[in-house]
């Protein structure tokens, strides 16, 4: 049982470190950094308007890690969706031990960014914003 603690723990503190991480870094840097990992690779057009996204599939944690970019094409925010939310609470809880929980801008306090919980109409996720 121990066993499973260190793993979600870890879990945990890899996928909050690299939406922190990709803040900040180009859609290249991005997609060179994390070359490793499976990843979706979009652009959307709409009114003359267009928006990248990446999605960073992480096959161990279970999860996908989503960064949204701003006019500059530099991330401005990352998003963690879980395949299934049964480690929410330990990601939570990973949370509330490892970082201040800043309850004016409703989100926990990293050295570099901030992360927040969402609700979406059928999911969950974090926010990773700066």
């Amino acid at each position: 049982m121990a066993t499973q603690q260190v793993s979600s723990t870890e879990y945990c503190a890899i996928l909050i470190n690299c939406s922190s991480l990709v803040l900040r870094l180009s859609h290249d840097e991005i997609k060179e950094s994390y070359s490793d990992n499976p990843m979706y690779v979009a652009e959307y057009i709409e009114n003359e308007v267009k928006e990248n996204m990446i999605e960073l599939l992480f096959e161990d944690q279970k999860a996908t890690l989503t960064c949204a970019f701003d006019g500059n094409n530099t991330c401005n925010a990352s998003h963690i969706f879980f395949d299934s939310l049964d480690e929410l609470s330990n990601y939570i809880s990973y949370l509330n031990k490892t970082y201040q929980y800043d309850y004016i801008r409703s989100c926990w306090t990293l050295p570099n960014s901030f992360i927040s919980i969402k609700k979406a109409k059928d999911d969950i996720y974090f926010k990773s914003f700066y």
